[in-house]
């Protein structure tokens, strides 16, 4: 059974969300409607976050519902906590016998095993023995204790995407035992791109696309305008942002430290883990967002680059083709790659962040 939950977004489109985070029942400026209708939307909750699409030029509830039993059935193949799906199945397997799975859910894993070989391990796809470990969730404030060295080091030992393997007939198979793979990190971008291909094929060119905090502006504003969508600051609870980016048919993808983390002993640790330390990331990234064409990009690639941090983070992006990336500091600078500038300014009266030259 679906379950349906309605609350606050975390993205900010100029006019349709107010600056708490929440809808405001109107249509963005300059983006008229047919004669007679309605933009529409569903939110429901899926993959462990809250899901909402809405359509503007073609508002048909049939293509709402293909919509989400697409991403009900990507949930039943790669969710790592149902015991029936291919993941949990691979997981249980791991060190014993390769498992075949569905050919979306081995897709899924060569592009994460891909992003994990272009930034040496900087993303892992299996993570899992330190995500487990942590287990760090939303609405933490505070723990009395942290895992010990012994403990991450035992778990950090699991940790090798060199010992994922790709088989032939769309197998996978684990090397050691009680490995784990976890895919948090990206099938959500994988699923906004699989939810922008059925709008597409279903005549929806309007539309927002909002996974838990990975948006896509699928197409442009009815008036041919560009999409202004907030970005995160990461300095404030969730619901103000930081500025606003001008896209046409982009994914916008944010990492932060704000988003799952608590404190102990007067330190925070947040949920985005270094596998080559085990501990949860340190440089001088508190932010990272990606604009890119493929959503599944943007999701490896926010978490990659908030790990790699500025420089070699920089270096990454800057190789790839389609793909773009705001990075925000401790210090409260913000670091825009080249096609961005002139797309992205802050938000008026935020004077104490300064967007500074790489």
């Amino acid at each position: 059974m679906r379950r349906k939950r309605h609350i606050g977004l975390v993205i900010f489109l100029a006019l349709i969300f107010t600056t708490t985070g929440c809808i405001k029942r109107q249509d963005s400026k300059g983006a008229k409607l047919p004669k007679g209708s309605e933009p529409i939307s569903r939110t429901e909750f899926l993959m462990d976050t809250v899901m909402t699409i809405k359509l503007y030029d073609k508002t048909d509830e049939k293509i709402l519902d293909k919509v989400f039993s697409r991403l009900e059935e990507i949930e039943s193949r790669m969710s790592v906590t149902l015991k029936d799906s291919d993941v949990s199945k691979i997981n249980d397997n791991a060190g014993i016998k390769p498992i075949t799975v569905s050919e979306d859910t081995y897709f899924v894993i060569k592009e994460a095993k891909h992003y994990a070989e272009i930034s040496n391990g900087a993303y892992d796809p299996t993570i899992g023995p330190l995500v487990d470990l942590w287990n760090i969730v939303s609405g933490e404030k505070e723990r009395e204790f942290i895992p010990s060295d012994k403990e991450i080091e035992e778990k950090k030992a699991l940790v090798n995407y060199k010992n994922l393997e790709l088989l032939d007939n769309n197998q996978i198979f684990l090397k050691e035992k009680n490995m784990k793979i976890n895919l948090g990190g990206i099938v959500k971008g994988y699923a906004a791109d699989e939810v922008k291909r059925i709008l597409t094929e279903n005549g929806a060119n309007t539309a927002i696309i909002d996974l838990g905090g990975n948006v896509f502006a699928h197409g442009e504003k009815l008036d041919g305008s560009s999409w202004n969508i907030g970005i995160q600051n990461p300095f404030e609870f969730t619901g103000n942002y930081l500025g606003i980016i001008q896209v046409k048919d982009k994914s916008i993808v944010t990492s932060g430290d704000y988003e799952r983390f608590f404190e102990y002993k007067g330190k925070r640790y947040h949920h985005i883990l270094d596998a080559k330390t085990g501990y949860p990331s340190e440089n001088e990234i508190t932010g990272v967002s990606i604009i890119s064409s493929k959503s599944i990009d943007g999701d490896a690639l926010s978490t990659t680059l908030f790990v790699l941090g500025l420089d070699r983070g920089m270096e990454l992006v800057n190789s790839l083709e389609s793909v773009e990336a705001i990075f925000v500091t401790k210090d409260k600078s913000v670091y825009l790659t080249e096609n961005l500038k002139g797309k992205f300014t802050l938000k008026d009266g935020n004077t104490s962040f300064t967007i500074k030259e790489y």
